[in-house]
């Protein structure tokens, strides 16, 4: 799709803004990092990494503006809940519904350290353009998905919420994604673009007026795409073991569904059999990209005694109880051997020694 590229003049302010953004010494940059920080914002200049790997989407893609790569000089803009930052950015020129929405961002903690996205919360509210009122507005929890693309040492993220239902058409129109929950006290920091006005607005901000553009795509309504759990044991069915020996195995965990699809996955770890101890490493995951795997690494204690045992581990995509794999283990625990039965084994293999040992015993 041919990028809008709309540079429209907001007024004699926002130019002032741009020269003040430029001159002071709140700006982030890769030598000052470490030196001057600013919760509204983390901005750079690189030098960054980038290693693709740009996620697929499934509807038409009706409005995007795409992140700056990590070469450019590159900016994100917090908009969390907790922090008391909103980001709003426009669109415009729309003929369909929003039925899906695609975002870019940074999960940090302030000062900025990385945090683990898992479980954030985002209120997406789309604003009329005319009067400023709230048209739609969605909580989400969609999962983060790894780019490879780091800034200043920080992954890049990007996240998808289908819209249920689809946002009623607004040809012109302001949207804001904000986090708004996280288990783990992170923050978005929306990922920053020039690729539409070069104008959005920060809620919160001593300068809510940014010389900047959000990173955000809309698509119309389109096949949902959903991922399928596949999963392929090694080394499983672990022979022989004494009570006390460890084990091990691998289970490949895949995604087999649709294109564009993510799977998340976890091993239920209270369902196992019970003639062992197991490990699991690791025991669930997120993100896992249609056509992708992740390996399992499985160790189990032989707790039980002599006998033959069998037993079933389970594998579950997060988002479908009913889709599931079933991994079939055994192990086979031999009677312990005495020493008398040692002893006889032995002089059925040596029959000399036996009659060395009849001699000397006066047997």
């Amino acid at each position: 799709m041919e990028k809008n590229k709309k540079y429209t003049i907001k007024g004699a302010g926002v130019l002032l803004i741009a020269a003040a953004l430029i001159l002071t010494s709140v700006a982030v940059t890769a030598d000052t990092v470490k030196e001057k920080m600013n919760p509204a914002f983390l901005r750079s200049t690189g030098p960054s990494i980038s290693i693709e790997n740009s996620p697929a989407t499934t509807g038409a893609v009706i409005f995007e503006q795409l992140p700056y790569e990590p070469e450019e000089s590159w900016i994100f803009m917090t908009s969390a809940a907790s922090a008391g930052y909103r980001v709003w950015d426009e669109y415009w020129e729309l003929n369909e519904q929003i039925c899906d929405i695609h975002w870019w961002g940074l999960s940090l903690v302030y000062p900025w350290a990385a945090c683990d996205p898992s479980g954030m919360v985002f209120e997406i509210i789309f604003w009329d353009a005319l009067l400023g009122n709230p048209v739609c507005t969605y909580q989400v929890t969609p999962t983060g998905v790894s780019t490879g693309k780091f800034y200043s040492g920080f992954e890049m993220f990007y996240w998808e919420a289908i819209l249920d239902p689809c946002c009623d058409l607004i040809p012109n129109g302001w949207v804001s994604i904000q986090s708004v929950q996280s288990p783990n006290n992170c923050w978005l920091l929306w990922a920053g673009s020039d690729e539409g006005d070069l104008y959005c607005y920060q809620e919160g901000s001593t300068t809510p007026d940014q010389v900047d553009d959000a990173a955000f795509q809309l698509t119309a309504e389109g096949e949902p795409a959903y991922p399928k759990i596949i999963c392929d044991p090694v080394g499983m069915n672990f022979g022989k073991a004494g009570p006390g020996a460890t084990v091990t195995g691998q289970i490949y965990v895949c995604n087999g569904g649709d294109p564009g699809s993510y799977l998340d996955w976890y091993v239920d770890t209270a369902a196992v059999p019970t003639w062992g101890t197991w490990t699991f490493t690791p025991a669930g995951g997120t993100g896992v990209a249609e056509g992708d795997c992740v390996v399992v690494d499985v160790t189990c204690v032989v707790t039980d005694t002599t006998g033959t045992y069998n037993g079933e581990i389970t594998v579950y995509n997060a988002k479908d109880s009913t889709d599931y794999c079933k991994i079939d283990t055994s192990v086979e625990v031999p009677r312990a051997r005495s020493h008398n039965a040692l002893m006889w084994n032995l002089f059925q293999q040596f029959p000399a020694l036996y009659q060395i040992v009849k001699i000397i015993f006066g047997a």
